[in-house]
């Protein structure tokens, strides 16, 4: 089970998309700049015309509230759904995916109501600045910032702060595990949960592993294009191997919440991401994973049935 330097938790399948997938395709600058973001915001537009066009029903029975909180001298954007049920509900900090670079809390708004609805947990999903004009710290200080703050408002929601989840797809899986990260290292009580997406825990991506090599063209998320968003949201390249860029290489995982791992078969991530599963249950993390077969990298974003499948799996998981 060995891929690039560390083990993985298990040996994923190597097959190929299931019949009657279908998704489209655009490519990215191999090198992006702030000239960038009209194309950028475009692809952000398709997102959004996507879930309007693949979403048949409506979700109702939840109180929206759009508000915002302080990171630094800005003033951040949030989006917080309350279940019409009886609380105190668990907090669950929701992070949206797009390379650090696309989509926004409009795109992910369908998926934050089901899983609002279904989990009962008041969530909660932060409008982070993108890149590649936003370079690293400043999305995941923005995160940490509106974790900090639901938890101090979360009695305002009907919602218990001692109960809470990260949760995050992509690059949201990235903030979900630098949010656990950051946690601990500043002495703050880390998560309940933490949920991680196909996250995307390596932005180096220099160790050659078998998904990257098999799934790396044609499978909704290019290895080139992986390359490219990972350097668009740092600095410079010394910044990939920060723990707070790259999770995988944090030189210490113990005092880690228990984590939860939803998987792509099809996904030039699923390696890493196993990887980092490994990394925490050898840290004494309780893991648990579901590897989708037969799907591609962000198959939750799309109407597929595996991608109810995930939603209902992740309400699971949360209600536990």
């Amino acid at each position: 089970m060995q891929s690039g330097k560390y083990k993985m938790i298990t040996q994923p399948p190597r097959g190929g998309l299931r019949e009657g997938l279908s998704f489209g395709y655009v490519d990215v600058p191999a090198v992006m700049t702030e000239k960038d973001r009209p194309f950028l915001d475009e692809l952000t537009a398709v997102s959004l015309n996507l879930q309007k066009e693949i979403r048949k029903d409506t979700i109702e029975g939840l109180k929206i509230i759009d508000t915002h909180f302080s990171s630094g001298e800005k003033e951040v954007a949030a989006r917080v759904y309350i279940p019409g049920t009886k609380g105190p509900h668990p907090l669950l900090m929701y992070y949206h995916g797009g390379g650090f670079a696309i989509r926004n809390i409009e795109c992910f708004d369908y998926i934050h109501r089901y899983l609002a609805k279904n989990s009962g947990c008041v969530l909660v999903s932060v409008e982070y600045d993108l890149s590649p004009e936003a370079k690293f710290p400043v999305a995941a200080k923005q995160c940490f910032d509106g974790l900090i703050w639901a938890r101090k408002n979360a009695g305002n929601w009907d919602a218990d702060a001692s109960r809470d989840a990260v949760a995050g797809d992509s690059a949201g899986g990235n903030l979900s595990a630098v949010m656990c990260l950051m946690c601990r290292d500043q002495g703050i009580e880390v998560p309940k949960k933490q949920i991680l997406i196909y996250p995307a825990v390596d932005q180096c991506l220099k160790t050659g592993r078998e998904s990257e090599k098999l799934y790396g063209i044609g499978y909704n998320l290019d290895f080139k294009h992986m390359v490219s968003y990972g350097r668009a949201y740092v600095k410079n390249d010394e910044d990939l191997m920060n723990p707070y860029v790259s999770p995988l290489f944090a030189e210490n995982l113990k005092g880690m919440p228990k984590a939860y791992f939803v998987q792509a078969e099809c996904d030039i991530l699923i390696d890493q991401g196993l990887e980092y599963a490994k990394r925490l249950q050898d840290a004494g993390t309780e893991v648990k994973y579901k590897i989708f077969t037969g799907v591609p990298h962000d198959f939750l974003f799309f109407a597929f049935p595996e991608s109810y499948e995930a939603y209902d799996l992740v309400c699971r998981w949360l209600r536990e």
